[in-house]
């Protein structure tokens, strides 16, 4: 993951909010690690990665910000040409 590039698309989306708090790649969430994030009535706000770690533990005012990734150019191509070279 890259915080500070999800923290700006919450800022382009016209969310501001009043903290922001990076966790590691890959770190493994427990329910009172998240809940000390959040002050009672407000809302969280976690990438939609780290929302399925928490889909167990989750609170009604816990949010993710879904992504939606796509190639551009002449990526496609490449990336099915390099895993077609893989699975030969």
């Amino acid at each position: 993951g890259h915080p500070p590039r999800f923290f700006a698309t919450l800022e382009a989306c016209g969310a501001h909010p009043q903290k922001c708090v990076p966790l590691a790649d890959h770190q493994t969430l427990a329910p009172a690690d998240v809940q000390a994030l959040v002050d009672e009535g407000q809302t969280l706000v976690m990438t939609e990665k780290d929302a399925v770690k928490c889909r167990a533990f989750a609170e009604d005012n816990w949010w993710f910000l879904p992504v939606d990734a796509r190639l551009s150019g002449e990526q496609p191509d490449k990336l099915l040409e390099h895993i077609t070279s893989l699975v030969r």
